[in-house]
């Protein structure tokens, strides 16, 4: 019987979320401590020209009124074919309502704890192989490429040479296939470029790890830099190092200009991701700082102020401004090379404005967060008493500052408030749970106390494994997976089995 193949149009209605490039700036900002942020601040600082600290200088603000600006994520050269029209619209710009963020009065204080010292590089390093399903014999060999970096970061040695120090030092007789595969988790670890063999793997492991960003949303033109920059350095590293721009412009068929822009963006990456493996110990220590303050009086007042730290008053440039200006005055007459300074210019004049805008975002929606939580802890912010406690879940803040769960997640992950003197971490104020191993909800702070019983119990000359610790769990009612045992141990600072043998 014979078949016959035909073809049927069908129409679909699909719904799909997709963050602007603001809300995913928005969201990275939302997640960073006080310390991160600031460092990101002066990042943006140094990175973008448009945007500068300290009190912006007064402006004529006669004349110029438009559209906004479209964002052009169409090719490496957005202005090759950018006739008068184009220009015309283009340069059409209002500075009337350009953003300025200025730190609130009283909040600029820097409060810091120290908290000793936070461990090594190394340990770092380590504490991240919970995150991944390793067999025994792949931590060891994880442990021993972690051992085996030099001061920047480096595996310096071939892989067959790794090989047989694995077998006559450490008894694992595995081949370089395993150990390379292994090397490949350990360049997945932050930072990115750790674990790279030369300066050339170092700078296209942090490349590859951009573009495979999932959190972030690349744009056309960001994805199309990155595959240039990813093409210098695997294929023409030579002329990259020699500086032969002349000869990179040809073969990459861009103009020098761009050559130079990608010269400078590769600049930025790191290639020593392992510098702190050269501090000493005694350089180690870590700050804890406050991103709130809180304080109470005797009469039941509670004043909530953030901490705004080194962050400085931020505006756009003027200097921009008025260049933006000068290239008003007759689009249709610009030459090539400035549509291409007016396209670079307004490009920095927008970027400075999503900058700020987000930056004034985050302080509105930590201070909302924080007010929330206050509110809902009211009693126990004035007693102390951890009787008074009320265990929030993240809907509750959610319902009462009106934001999103999931905004609220990323404000409460990694932040502390200062309450009257000492530092809480604001995962304190709500009931920690997770899934276990059958999916049910479990009370997070349940198990770490039974974990601490467990190990406070045990033979320090025979102590429990993870594997033991997962079976004692389970005879109280506890179902978990063995890596989420390890999670939990690692948080509360429970070494490993080996380390507390004794």
């Amino acid at each position: 019987m014979s078949q016959r193949l035909t073809q049927i149009e069908t129409q679909k209605t699909e719904q799909q979320l997709r963050l602007s490039q603001q809300q995913l700036q928005l969201v990275r900002l939302l997640e960073m401590p006080i310390a991160e942020f600031e460092q990101q601040v002066k990042k943006e600082l140094m990175d973008n020209p448009a945007l500068e600290e300290g009190a912006p200088e007064e402006r004529d603000r006669g004349g110029d009124s438009a559209d906004e600006m479209e964002n052009n994520d169409t090719g490496i050269d957005p202005y090759s074919d950018m006739d008068n029209e184009r220009i015309s619209a283009l340069s059409a710009y209002s500075e009337d309502d350009l953003p300025v963020y200025a730190p609130s009065n009283g909040t600029s204080e820097r409060n810091e704890l120290p908290l000793g010292d936070s461990g090594s590089f190394i340990e770092y390093l380590e504490s991240q192989m919970m995150n991944y399903d390793l067999s025994e014999e792949e931590e060891k060999i994880l442990k021993y490429l972690i051992g085996s970096l030099d001061n920047r970061g480096f595996i310096d040695r071939p892989i067959a040479t790794l090989t047989d120090e694995l077998a006559f030092q450490e008894y694992l007789y595995v081949s370089e296939e395993e150990v390379e595969k292994v090397l490949h988790i350990l360049q997945s670890f932050d930072p990115a470029g750790i674990g790279a063999r030369s300066t050339q793997e170092c700078l296209l492991l942090q490349i590859d790890r951009q573009l495979r960003n999932e959190e972030e949303m690349l744009s056309p033109l960001k994805e199309k830099i990155l595959q240039l920059e990813r093409e210098i350095i695997a294929h023409h590293y030579d002329l990259f190092i020699n500086k032969n721009k002349e000869r990179l412009k040809n073969k990459l068929g861009i103009s020098a200009a761009q050559v130079d822009a990608l010269f400078d963006d590769i600049k930025k990456l790191n290639v020593n991701p392992g510098f702190a493996l050269s501090e000493s110990t005694a350089d180690r220590v870590q700050t804890q700082i406050p991103d709130f303050i809180v304080e109470t009086d005797p009469e039941g007042n509670i004043e909530i102020r953030l901490n705004s730290g080194e962050v400085p008053r931020l505006h756009v440039s003027g200097d921009y401004i008025n260049q933006l200006k000068t290239f008003q005055a007759h689009p249709s007459k610009l030459t090539r090379s400035e549509k291409e300074g007016l396209v670079y210019t307004r490009q920095k004049i927008e970027a400075a404005q999503m900058f700020i805008e987000s930056v004034k975002q985050r302080r509105r929606t930590l201070y909302e967060t924080m007010k929330a939580i206050v509110e809902l802890q009211r009693t126990f912010f004035l007693t102390k008493d951890e009787d008074d406690k009320v265990r929030l879940v993240l809907e509750d803040v959610a319902k009462k500052s009106g934001y999103d769960v999931s905004t609220i997640s990323r404000v409460c992950s990694s932040k502390c408030a200062l309450l009257d003197g000492r530092i809480y971490p604001l995962s304190d104020f709500f009931k920690l749970t997770r899934k276990n191993a059958v999916g049910e909800e479990i009370d997070g702070r349940r198990v770490r106390e039974m974990l601490q019983e467990f190990v406070d119990k045990e033979d320090k000359m025979n102590p429990y494994s993870d594997d033991k610790l997962v079976e004692l769990m389970k005879q109280k009612g506890v179902t978990l997976a063995r890596r989420t045992v390890a999670k939990y141990r690692t948080e509360m600072g429970i070494p490993s089995v080996n380390s507390r043998r004794g």
